[in-house]
C-alpha cells in the first residue's frame, strides 16, 4: 500500500511515524528530558560515556557519540562550567585532555541511571510479557540497521 500524500510505501510511512512517536515520547524533539536529570540529551550522553570509563578523551567521546569533536568540546565546556566534569592533561601525551566526572557529576550519573532504569521498567511493564523478548530483539535489529546506514552515510 502507498501513502496518498507522499506516494511512499506504507512500511516507510509506518516506520517514520513510529520513530517520530518514539522520539517524542523520550522528549528528544521537544527538548524535554525523560531521565536526564538537569542536563540536555547531549550532556546526558557525555556524562554516561564518561562514567563508563572513569576518564575519557574528547576524541573518544566524539567517536562514541558520532558527533564532531567541536560539538563534544562545547558540551564538555558546559558540563565543566556546571561542575559535572573536570579536564586533566593526559599524563602520557600532553596534547590530549582526559575528561573525568567530579563528585557532582557522579551524583548526576547515579540520578540519570536511576531515572533511566525507572523509565524503561515502566515502558517494559506496559509491553505484554509474551512480546517483550520479540520487542527487544526488534529494537536491537533496528538500532543496528540505523547505525549501519549512518556509518555508510547513505542519506545525503
Amino acid at each position: 500500500m502507498v501513502d496518498r500524500m507522499t506516494k511512499e510505501p506504507q512500511t516507510i510511512s509506518t516506520m517514520r511515524n513510529a520513530i517520530k512517536i518514539f522520539m517524542r515520547s523520550l522528549g528528544v524533539l521537544e527538548g524535554k528530558k525523560a531521565f536526564c536529570y538537569d542536563c540536555t540529551y547531549a550532556q546526558c550522553h557525555v556524562i554516561w560515556e564518561t562514567a563508563q570509563e572513569n576518564k575519557i578523551s574528547v576524541n573518544e567521546l566524539a567517536t562514541r557519540l558520532n558527533i564532531t569533536k567541536s560539538a563534544v568540546s562545547r558540551t564538555v565546556d558546559d558540563l565543566v562550567n556546571k561542575g559535572y566534569l573536570v579536564r586533566n592533561p593526559n599524563p602520557n601525551d600532553r596534547r590530549y585532555v582526559d575528561i573525568e566526572l567530579t563528585e557532582k557529576g557522579q551524583k548526576a550519573f547515579r540520578e540519570i541511571e536511576l531515572n533511566s532504569r525507572r523509565y524503561f521498567e515502566a515502558v517494559l511493564e506496559i509491553i505484554p510479557e509474551n512480546k517483550r523478548e520479540t520487542t527487544l530483539e526488534g529494537i536491537q535489529i533496528f538500532s543496528s540497521a540505523l547505525y549501519q546506514v549512518l556509518k555508510k552515510d547513505v542519506v545525503e
